[in-house]
């Protein structure tokens, strides 16, 4: 694991990218993904950009929606409340490409 592939992952951790369920088809490590893009943060693989969602990462991303609505929900902090608010925009996004 390169420590520039695991920072860089961290950073989009941080900035509102989740994790996949599924592996990395080159290594199966673990792969973080952000805007459309996932990042193996095993081997630093990224796939073409316009590779869709599988079945599996939509189960993932609704899964993802409901725990941030939820916290959405709890929560009365108005930073905390906008962050959660693009995040679930970003996973809708991600929806709608695989719909396409």
């Amino acid at each position: 694991m390169s420590q520039d592939s695991l920072k860089r992952a961290a950073d989009m951790l941080l900035h509102g990218a989740t994790l996949l369920a599924e592996p990395c088809p080159y290594c199966s490590g673990v792969r973080v993904l952000q805007s459309g893009q996932a990042l193996c943060i095993s081997c630093g693989a990224e796939p073409d950009s316009k590779d869709k969602v599988t079945q599996e990462g939509i189960k993932s991303i609704e899964q993802q929606m409901l725990e941030l609505t939820r916290q959405l929900g709890s929560t009365t902090d108005a930073e905390l409340r906008a962050k959660l608010l693009d995040a679930i925009s970003e996973l809708s996004k991600m929806m709608a490409q695989k719909s396409n």
